[in-house]
């Protein structure tokens, strides 16, 4: 899996910590998540930044062809 949440991030000038703060997410969940650092993602999480960013999931990761 690739992650493009920062590309999403920065196309609609919302920093980490204001995600994080805004969501109730942690700002290391985000910042691992982000720097695709992470193993596994739980739903909630998913769903909250979508619903914040008013995007879908595979906006912000995708399947990286031939894995």
């Amino acid at each position: 899996m690739i992650i493009t949440l920062n590309q999403v991030l920065e196309d609609k000038g919302i920093s980490q910590n204001q995600l994080a703060k805004d969501t109730g997410i942690s700002v290391e969940t985000i910042r691992n998540f982000k720097n695709n650092k992470t193993s596994r993602i739980s739903f909630d999480v998913l769903e909250k930044v979508c619903n914040y960013l008013g995007c879908g999931i595979e906006d912000i990761m995708r399947l990286e062809k031939g894995e």
